[in-house]
């Protein structure tokens, strides 16, 4: 026969009065004026392919291009930067957040190996363009065959 410990009923017991008063009072209360965004964010991107290249295109309002970061290792581009909060006056009252800040970082697999000391990158009116030229190998190499 199993015996349950008294006090280990009586715990759980307690907890769940406790999450009762906890939701009653989350259903009193009115909602909040104000609607705050997530804390994380990427930012958005488009991806295309032309015959010689990979193209990224990063949106990016409100960054300064010393703000954004660009590494390229192997198949993957990665892209850090931080949106900085603006010290426009001392005090506000917020009604709706919406516009991220803080720091990102946002990491792309590229579908086909690209020529890293070719690849360039340009910043204008928030956008960020990356243009990864395809690493095109020529070379063809005749493998032998050893017998065992």
């Amino acid at each position: 026969m199993v015996q349950f410990r008294r006090d280990w009923l009586e715990n759980i017991d307690s907890m769940q009065r406790e999450m009762e008063q906890l939701l009653d009072q989350f259903a009193t209360r009115k909602p909040p004026l104000i609607r705050f965004s997530p804390r994380a964010w990427e930012p958005a991107i488009d991806m295309y392919e032309t015959p010689q290249a990979m193209v990224v295109m990063v949106e990016l309002a409100g960054l300064r291009q010393e703000d954004i970061d660009i590494t390229v290792h192997a198949k993957t581009l990665v892209i850090r930067g931080e949106r900085r909060e603006s010290q426009e006056g001392n005090k506000r009252t917020y009604y709706q957040m919406e516009i991220f800040k803080g720091h990102f970082e946002r990491g792309i697999l590229l579908p086909v190996a690209v020529d890293i000391d070719q690849t360039k990158a340009s910043y204008h009116d928030g956008i960020l363009e990356i243009v990864l030229p395809k690493h095109i190998d020529d070379q063809i190499r005749k493998v032998d065959i050893r017998t065992a």
